[in-house]
């Protein structure tokens, strides 16, 4: 194996590696931060009923803190769905698509009346737990009492409530910040509440009952153990035939098939995204193909006009074109694109007709004919296409110009001359092929640029692709998106920069990577 292979071959393998430490840490500081799939469906809720409580509604009622509460089932789905009733490494590795995940699929109720008897059972053990349910609730609400983890709680009035904060100041201090944390606090509330015989439900604190408060009514006691225990018995039961049969039935009597199998990242499974209620990996492929138009067309432009540039400003290396470019060149990337792009757009747009203030196409492309749509998309790019070679405008000519400067003076392009070849012939045979090799450098984070947007010139000039969508994403805490976005973001960089060491040895034969000199 020459060395190139094997030099090739060990960055491949180095791939991998710095895939999985990259995305484990993203994905670990994710889990861990606030402001998680649990705080979004809290902060929709009471958003949901603010606009229902303001908008005229026929309840005119105050909203209060219980009716915002997720209960117990909703809040063990949200969190199974996510992955985050399981340590962090499984959550990744399922995450990722190397370890097994519950899938649930309703069974069409085709197939529920053509097997019937087969689900006979389950349905009768739903309706049973149901009845004891519901008679459990008749015999607790007057009294108002609850149950949790098989206990039994007296809701505590505003005047206990009150007391027991003054005589116990710290643990109830400490209980009100966990209760303001929200859902992400709620298991650490109740842990907490625990440890003094306290629970919270229904937006109130609760106390158990004591062996001595049991004892005083034993008839409605007995019945009111029996029951809780009916009711744990009928869901040990459900759960025994969804381990061995598969099949489940939820809080509304609807049935659904349990399996377990692989899905992820590796089976190209990015999960769905919880803003747009949509597919990421079909999300993503919609505002890539944006970001790329953009993408490319900018590098090829900088390209296009910095190489010739740096070139020209080579040749006339301390005349007044030289000086003057620089000062322009220099001052263009003082400014970050997205600056240029607000500059243009308040200096420029707004006072003339022709160009648009944002957006990458006309409203009204489909009653275009082919000519004027391609012209409303070339006005539609000048703004963003200019913000987007800014940035590496200067860097580019730059280095382009230092590059051959230093090659123009190399012993190789002096005897070239002395030689007798002609001076076109030096610099843009021989000079120029050498001096590109240092601007290749930068082709795998350009690449990176080309797939992934720049999320501050597509916010600015509201250009729908991946930079907008990851910006967004970020603001709503839409992890799916962040992720994905993440993982197409980092293949792309180490891939990129393998290409870069291609590229390298292609345009200079005297690079060879893993051969000593």
């Amino acid at each position: 194996m020459s060395g190139m292979s094997a030099y090739f071959i060990r960055r491949l393998m180095l791939v991998p590696i710095t895939f999985f430490a990259i995305t484990f840490m993203v994905y670990a500081i994710l889990r861990v931060v606030p402001g998680g799939p649990i705080e979004q469906a809290e902060t929709a809720m009471k958003m949901a009923a603010l606009r229902g409580e303001g908008g005229g509604g026929s309840s005119g009622g105050a909203v209060s803190e219980g009716d915002l509460q997720l209960d117990a089932k909703g809040l063990e789905e949200l969190e199974e769905y996510y992955a985050l009733d399981r340590p962090i490494l499984v959550g990744y590795l399922q995450w990722l698509g190397l370890w097994q995940r519950s899938f649930k699929t309703r069974v069409p109720a085709a197939t529920m009346e053509k097997h019937g008897e087969a689900f006979k059972p389950l349905k009768d053990l739903f309706a049973k737990q149901g009845e004891r349910e519901r008679e459990l609730d008749e015999l607790l609400a007057p009294k108002g009492q609850v149950v949790f983890r098989g206990r039994l709680y007296r809701t505590l009035s505003d005047q206990a409530v009150e007391k027991l904060k003054a005589d116990e100041k710290s643990f109830y201090r400490r209980a009100e910040e966990l209760r303001g944390g929200g859902y992400g606090k709620l298991d650490e509330l109740l842990a907490f509440l625990e440890t003094k015989g306290h629970t919270y439900a229904n937006g109130k604190y609760c106390a158990v009952f004591t062996e001595t408060e049991l004892a005083e009514d034993k008839q409605y006691t007995e019945k009111a153990l029996s029951l809780i225990a009916a009711i744990r018995a009928a869901g040990d039961k459900r759960e025994q035939i969804a381990a061995e049969r598969g099949f489940e039935i939820n809080e509304v009597g609807l049935i659904y098939k349990v399996e377990k199998r692989l899905s992820g990242i590796v089976q190209l499974d990015f999960g769905r995204s919880y803003t747009h209620n949509e597919p990421v990996l079909g999300l993503i492929g919609s505002k890539m193909e944006i970001s790329i138009q953009f993408g490319l067309i900018g590098y090829l432009l900088t390209w296009l006009v910095c190489v010739p540039l740096g070139v020209y400003k080579a040749i006339k290396h301390h005349s007044f074109f030289d000086t003057a470019s620089s000062f322009v060149v220099f001052l263009g990337y003082s400014m970050p694109g997205f600056v240029v792009c607000m500059l243009l757009l308040v200096g420029v747009a707004v006072n003339v007709d022709w160009l648009p203030l944002g957006g990458y196409k006309p409203d009204n492309i489909e009653q275009l004919t082919h000519l004027q749509a391609l012209l409303g998309r070339v006005r539609h790019m000048l703004i963003p296409i200019t913000g987007y070679m800014i940035g590496s405008f200067a860097t580019m000519t730059i280095l382009m110009k230092n590059s051959l400067l230093e090659n123009l003076g190399a012993d190789y392009v002096r005897t070239a001359f002395a030689k007798g070849l002609p001076e076109k012939r030096v610099i843009f045979v021989h000079a120029l092929r050498n001096s590109l090799i240092p601007i290749t450098a930068g082709i795998g984070h350009a690449v990176g640029i080309l797939f992934a947007g720049s999320f501050l010139i597509e916010k600015v000039c509201n250009i729908p692709g991946m930079g907008l969508m990851g910006y967004e994403a970020v603001v709503q805490r839409d992890y799916p998106i962040i992720l994905a976005t993440l993982v197409i973001g980092v293949a792309i960089r180490l891939f990129g920069n393998i290409l870069s060491d291609i590229i390298w040895a292609m345009i200079d034969p005297r690079i060879r990577f893993g051969v000593s000199s």
